[in-house]
């Protein structure tokens, strides 16, 4: 294998050009990178039939009773969202000992099931269908910040509470908080600034710890419980009333435009949590800070709410021994009119939000972006290897987990690229991408690096030797699969310092997916891109893949 750098014959179909990352009014950030608020206005309809169904995998020996308590999805209709539903069933297998409802504190509506001398597989199939209707305009709340207490209803001043997991009242998040909103006139700007804040400094993160709101401003990391409980405590510190929602993301891939392309939003199917908070003009108002929405978009489907998330999850109960839980959830769209318009461009925060209004924001402290030391080895190396995505357990019972698999099928017809920066020459050993094989007796793989050009892939590098498929040993999860750049006794090619894209390449029966954190953990908003056809790489996705770059860097030559 020749160590040089060659250009790809711009002829090829399969080598493809990625498009320059342009919002309405461009921001220059650090290494170049470009992001903003994005304001649009318009209209979601779906309507969405959802099968839920979760089983417990029943122990040889059998259980003496088992108890489960779920929820189930609400009707409700606020300023900017209307969700309702239709052809509501729920089947039990086998015929439980008994089945009730019941309506908890915070208006929820909660069903219990019990078996007793259960000597099978258990399971709770939940059929609907759910109609969304999501109007985003710019509301405008009048309300000033900061909010007279005294006049909050009761209903809705029990959201002001701290509790164990939003630590509301820690030295720390009063700090931050009062630092976030000083300048706020309004409760609009407060709650602008403390989001943004919230966009731009915790990184998605799973599996973790804990799950509590000081612990996550700690370590600015964590799941989306993590992003709704430290944004509730800033919130409630501030005196704004807000509360959890618990409910279901559906995994289907939604556009959102922008200048000369689109920005894909994508998102694992399964639990999900985010946030409400509460405007006395304009009632409970829906916000995804995880998923830097200012609002809920069609993938959301909200089942309870609450002060935390010990409040939302569902959970069980059962003796002698906890029995193994699993959820599916599948979704069919008989309706998904997205028909959305971008009206402005915002230079705040640094990490790109999406919003139905512009409210004038109180300017949040700077985002301070730290120097990278440059290491031999690099990128986003955290992925969840055979994790349980579906339980954790305490104080003696099971919990349904928020955490779910993210992952991209990227042997189909879009072809996906991820960035990354070198500040001295390297020689590149292997590149390695957490992946999942699904199949593949005959294809194999290899992966492109090219040179960035203009904020976009050039048509300038170098490939990696192709991985036959058969010789990947199929394990039920994701793991590092290995690109090596040298074979016959050469090194691997040196890059010149810069940024790079890779690219992943697939040949036949491949069939894998490549696992991604939700956010941009790893670098800049604009870090991943995918197309479709030809040389337009026009599309932006809200992630980044889980890679890991290898090489010697140039001061280790020679050694």
């Amino acid at each position: 294998m020749k160590n040089i750098f060659f250009k790809f014959p711009g002829s090829k179909p399969s080598l493809l050009v990625l498009g320059a990352f342009i919002f309405s009014i461009l921001l220059l950030m650090p290494k170049g990178a470009i992001a903003s608020t994005l304001v649009l206005q318009g209209n979601i309809e779906d309507e969405v039939e959802v099968v839920q169904e979760r089983s417990f995998a029943v122990p040889k020996g059998g259980l003496r009773e088992l108890t489960f308590k779920f929820a189930t999805p609400a009707e409700f209709r606020n300023a900017t969202l209307s969700q309702t539903l239709s052809s509501h069933t729920i089947t039990f297998y086998p015929k439980p000992s008994s089945a009730s409802k019941t309506t908890d504190r915070f208006g929820n509506t909660i069903s219990i099931v019990t078996w007793k001398d259960l000597k099978e597989n258990a399971s709770v199939k939940e059929s609907f269908t759910v109609n969304l209707e999501i109007s985003l305009k710019d509301i405008k709340s009048s309300a000033p910040f900061p909010l007279d207490l005294k006049s909050i209803p009761e209903g809705e001043s029990i959201y002001l509470r701290p509790t164990q997991m939003v630590q509301s009242s820690d030295e720390e998040i009063k700090r931050i908080s009062g630092r976030l909103t000083h300048k706020s006139l309004t409760e609009q700007e407060a709650v602008s600034s403390i989001l943004n804040w919230v966009v731009d400094n915790i990184k998605y993160r799973t599996p973790i710890p804990n799950y509590d709101a000081v612990w996550t401003y700690n370590t600015r990391q964590g799941n989306c419980q993590n992003f709704a409980h430290v944004s509730m405590a800033l919130l409630r510190s501030a005196g704004i009333p807000s509360r959890i929602v618990g409910g279901l993301s559906l995994g289907k891939k939604w556009k959102v435009p922008i200048k000369n392309g689109s920005l894909v939003q994508s998102a694992g199917q399964g639990g999900h949590a985010w946030i409400e908070v509460w405007f006395p003009d304009l009632g409970w108002i829906p916000y995804d800070a995880q998923q830097s929405h200012l609002f809920v978009g069609p993938r959301h489907i909200k089942q309870t709410v609450g002060l935390d998330s010990n409040d939302v999850n569902d959970s069980w109960e059962s003796s002698p021994v906890l029995p193994d839980y699993r959820e599916d959830i599948s979704a069919e769209y008989l309706k998904d009119k997205i028909d959305l318009r971008l009206i402005e461009s915002i230079s705040q925060p640094v990490n790109y939000v999406m919003a139905g209004s512009a409210p004038k924001s109180a300017e949040a402290p700077a985002l301070k972006v730290p120097a990278q030391e440059q290491k031999s080895e690099f990128g986003n190396l955290e992925f969840p290897e055979l994790m349980d995505f579906y339980r954790m357990t305490a104080g003696g019972g099971g919990i349904k987990t928020f955490d779910k698999e993210t992952a991209e099928y990227v042997t189909g017809q879009y072809a996906y690229a991820q960035a990354f920066e070198i500040s001295k020459p390297m020689k590149i050993e292997t590149v390695s991408l957490a992946m999942h094989k699904f199949g593949g007796r005959f294809g194999s793989l290899w992966v492109d690096i090219v040179k960035d050009k203009n904020n976009k892939p050039g048509m300038e590098g170098v490939r990696s030797l192709p991985l036959a498929l058969d010789t990947v040993k199929y394990i039920p999860g994701y793991k590092w699969f290995d690109f090596s750049f040298s074979g016959d006794g050469d090194e691997g090619p040196l890059l010149p310092p810069g940024r790079f894209w890779i690219i992943l390449r697939h040949s036949r029966d491949a069939v894998v997916s490549w696992f991604y954190s939700p956010g941009n953990r790893y670098g800049l908003p604009d870090d991943a891109r995918s197309t479709e056809k030809g040389s337009d790489w026009s599309e932006v996705l809200n992630y980044d893949f889980n890679f890991k770059v290898k090489g010697r860097l140039a001061a280790d030559h020679g050694r």
